[in-house]
């Protein structure tokens, strides 16, 4: 029952992790790989047939677990050699970054030659690991921050459109809900009509996809020659 429930209410990561797979599925298999950002390192998964070496600031959530990292560092300043990378993972984390700018220059400083790389940030999406949330990017300026750096960009896709944006708020509301009583009480009468539309909302985004409303972007970027 809960599976279902996390699937009907996020649809956003589970497009995520596809298009991870789907990129992770064209590197080789003797890739050496930066994760940007890593986290708990919750994409490894989709890197086992290559190397994927882990690093973060570790100062995310606090109830995260940093164990499996392979660096604990600065993507500012990025404790690897010059293009001693075949390619980059980020995910979400480039609007925690103080100076993004000066990370692109990094991971584009340790990527090598026509390595390529994928990354994923928000744009209509809430604050997050406060008070270490920066920035939100348009299309258009994270493609002027990524080719600043030195990277050509293979493509550039918005993560669904308006009625995403809308399915991502309202079941926002309703996780709060289940933890605020008075919240759930008020919202009864209309709980038939809020779940029809996390339902239905899916397939109108399809259907009117309105990307310049996107919760967020993801992007194949190559290491410039």
């Amino acid at each position: 029952m809960w599976k279902w429930i996390k699937f009907l209410l996020d649809p956003f990561h589970r497009e995520i992790r596809r298009r991870i797979s789907t990129f992770a599925k064209a590197v080789p298999g003797d890739s050496l790989l930066l994760d940007a950002g890593a986290g708990e390192g919750q994409y490894h998964e989709f890197f086992r047939h290559c190397r994927l070496i882990g690093l973060d600031a570790t100062i995310g959530d606090e109830n995260w677990d940093y164990s499996a990292l392979d660096i604990v560092g600065d993507l500012h300043r990025i404790p690897l050699r010059d293009a001693s990378m075949d390619g980059i993972l980020s995910v979400v984390t480039i609007e925690h970054l103080h100076s993004p700018w000066l990370a692109m220059s990094e991971m584009a400083r340790v990527t090598r030659p026509g390595g390529r790389c994928f990354f994923v940030f928000p744009f209509l999406w809430e604050a997050h690991q406060q008070p270490n949330d920066f920035f939100r990017f348009t299309e258009f300026g994270f493609r002027k921050l990524a080719q600043d750096a030195g990277f050509q960009v293979e493509s550039l896709e918005a993560m669904g459109g308006l009625f995403r944006v809308l399915h991502y708020r309202t079941a926002s509301l309703l996780k709060s809900a289940v933890q605020r009583p008075l919240l759930f009480f008020l919202l009864l009468p209309v709980l038939p009509l809020l779940i029809s539309f996390l339902l239905l909302s899916p397939l109108v985004d399809r259907i009117w996809k309105l990307c310049e409303h996107t919760l967020g972007y993801t992007a194949i970027l190559i290491r410039e020659r």
